[in-house]
């Protein structure tokens, strides 16, 4: 319990990667991708439970020798199509039959193995601090790209996507401009529900985190800098 809050962290974890296949449980500087996530949270003693959402077997047995409880996925919710908000109200219902019930989910995917304790916390403590201006907390990061200098294509005819934007200003001149670090999401329970698209909900909080610990791994490229980054935390003795 954190600040009189019951918190759930809910990791979702299906079978299905395309871009790395088996890439929930690939192997991270010496250990199962998703077990980094679920070793940071056995750090933070205020999580009431961690549970693993998944629709594959392997992964819910890594997951178990690592510490987790996990729950079952049904498939039609673990598609490539499918929303994060299906995992979420999927396992709060399973846990509410079981008379387990919760004031907070984290909502943390194991592709962001480089998030911090800092990183919980800040968005735990803005949300619960805040409840009466934040139904949600989530990490951002400096945008890749910034909105200004993106463009869309109608057949071979580029325009800029903001209409009138120059996108040759100066990187000192460009308006600042920030994106889903993908890393923590925070967010009240009794703000989502089946009729709801996401779990930001419609007044979200936002803690800003540097890029090293906003590494979303999404394919071979992504794994290669997220490995290279856990090892320079090994060598320099943070983990």
């Amino acid at each position: 319990m954190y600040k009189n809050k019951r918190i759930l962290a809910l990791i979702p974890a299906r079978g299905g990667s395309k871009g790395i296949p088996y890439k929930n449980i690939k192997i991270l500087c010496k250990k199962p991708l998703i077990s980094w996530t679920i070793g940071l949270l056995k750090e933070i003693p205020e999580i009431d439970k961690t549970v693993v959402s998944t629709d594959d077997l392997n992964i819910s047995i890594v997951s178990q020798f690592f510490g987790a409880d996990v729950i079952e996925r049904p498939g039609d919710i673990s598609a490539d199509y499918s929303q994060p908000i299906d995992a979420v109200m999927h396992a709060l219902t399973v846990l509410k039959e079981r008379n387990k019930t919760y004031d907070i989910i984290l909502y943390l995917q194991p592709t962001s193995p480089l998030r911090s304790k800092e990183d919980i916390y800040n968005c735990l403590d803005l949300l619960i601090d805040n409840k009466e201006r934040y139904t949600s907390a989530a990490t951002f990061t400096e945008a890749d790209t910034n909105p200004v200098q993106a463009w869309k294509m109608e057949g071979s005819t580029p325009t800029t996507y903001l209409e009138g934007a120059n996108p040759f200003l100066p990187r000192q001149k460009l308006p600042r401009a920030y994106q889903l670090a993908g890393s923590v999401y925070a967010f009240f329970t009794d703000t989502v529900s089946d009729k709801s698209v996401h779990f930001l909900g419609d007044r979200p909080g936002g803690i800003i985190i540097p890029k090293e610990r906003a590494v979303d791994i999404d394919d071979e490229a992504d794994f290669r800098a997220a490995e290279h980054l856990l090892e320079r935390r090994i060598y320099e003795g943070y983990l």
